[in-house]
């Protein structure tokens, strides 16, 4: 299927699974915001508020920071990872009507830019000083730029994604950096029954086939966009190992994440980083370690996308000033410290740090967070959230999750 009628698709579908939502009478947004207020009295709070949306952990754990340095409160609503939610809050719901900024993984620009429903990027916007310094390979990569080359996008912050575990139930040191294999989530007997694997199939079939093709030594395409019959071959073993019992659960949320680790239900669990930073918050330095992988890694960046309605707002100035934010140091500097992500000028971040006075350790571990980056990056696999063939990956992955 074409890539073309596969966006279509997926509008479609996240169209129908919205009014499905909505016929059921449930709050499928679970937002704090009125859906039928107007949009004048959404703004009468003033112009120096924006309104932000996307996935959680782009978020600072305390917006006043911002506010205070630059002068624009956030009110931001969090999400997950799943596209399929993602387009039927901004599509069907019409979420741009009262949103001014969307922070969501690469893949959505290529639907939704040409489509209408971002607003192009103004470069040359007073208030976006730090582009020009900002690196191409952010700028200009494929996060906030469509195949023509548009641009659609801020980029945001970045990482590889692997699993996070308990080194001392693998019998590891907490301080090592040994490159570790994908085997421990898919088919170790050390962790059989005490594996926690993501529901969301765009998340979870790329890591599967990154190791199921390491493992037999049989490349596919592209692990991010598998062919149908490769798809079917990911989901056999999959469904294999579920019948051996080598997966405990299967979560969904980032809650749920920071919670079957903090309880000590599973070993094992691919998850996103901060949480391995949460749960070391609660159970002490490094009780839980972030894994360096032999096989590569879900590489992915998010990018800060306007809704086309927030080009007629009297608050464009302020939301320009935040897509600045998120290019500078502090907002860099923060998520580093408190998520392990990287971005855009990460040298900004260690200048930041060092004059707010941030211990040597702290400016250790931002340098050691950009460092991190580069050698994980130098892995393969790269993501995609709308794969050319999503609809034969979603619908095997349902046979997985049936079996």
């Amino acid at each position: 299927m074409k890539e073309t009628s596969v966006s279509q698709l997926q509008l479609l579908r996240s169209r129908r699974d919205f009014l499905r939502s909505a016929a059921l009478g449930a709050s499928a947004l679970a937002l704090p915001l009125a859906l039928d207020l107007p949009a004048s009295r959404l703004w009468a709070a003033g112009p120096a508020t924006v309104r932000g949306y996307g996935v959680t952990t782009s978020q600072l754990k305390d917006w006043s920071v911002m506010a205070q340095s630059i002068g624009v409160q956030m009110e931001f609503t969090g999400t997950g990872n799943d596209v399929g939610v993602f387009l039927r809050d901004v599509v069907a719901a019409g979420l741009g009507d009262q949103t001014d900024i969307f922070v969501f993984e690469a893949g959505t620009q290529d639907i939704l830019g040409p489509r209408g429903t971002y607003l192009p990027i103004d470069t040359q916007h007073p208030a976006l000083t730090l582009w020009e310094r900002t690196p191409d390979e952010w700028k200009h990569s494929r996060v906030v730029q469509d195949a023509e080359g548009n641009q659609w996008g801020v980029p945001v912050i970045g990482n590889a994604d692997s699993f996070g575990y308990f080194p001392e139930k693998l019998g590891l040191d907490p301080d090592s950096e040994e490159e570790l294999s994908w085997s421990l989530v898919f088919d170790d007997p050390r962790t059989r029954g005490r594996v926690s694997f993501d529901r969301t199939w765009g998340y979870s079939l790329p890591m599967a086939a990154l190791y199921l093709q390491s493992k037999t030594g049989k490349p596919f395409s592209n692990c991010a966009d598998l062919e149908p019959e490769e798809t079917r071959q990911v989901v056999d073993f999959l469904i294999e190992r579920k019948r051996a019992g080598q997966f405990r659960t299967l979560h969904t949320s980032f809650e749920e994440q920071i919670q079957l680790l903090s309880n000590r239900e599973v070993d094992v669990i691919n998850c996103w980083e901060p949480a391995v930073r949460e749960v070391n918050l609660k159970l002490g330095k490094d009780a839980t370690r972030y894994a360096y992988t032999q096989e590569g890694y879900y590489k992915w960046g998010h990018g800060a996308y306007l809704p086309v309605q927030a080009g007629d707002r009297d608050n464009l100035d302020a939301i320009y000033k935040v897509l600045n934010y998120y290019l500078g140091g502090e907002y860099r500097a923060l998520q580093a410290r408190d998520r392990g992500y990287a971005g855009p000028n990460m040298d900004l971040a260690v200048a930041y740090a060092r004059e707010n006075d941030w211990s040597a350790e702290d400016i250790a571990a931002l340098e050691e967070t950009e460092r991190k980056i580069a050698r994980k990056f130098s892995k393969p696999l790269v993501s995609t959230t709308t794969p050319s063939n999503a609809d034969s990956m979603e619908e095997q992955w349902q046979r997985f999750l049936n079996a």
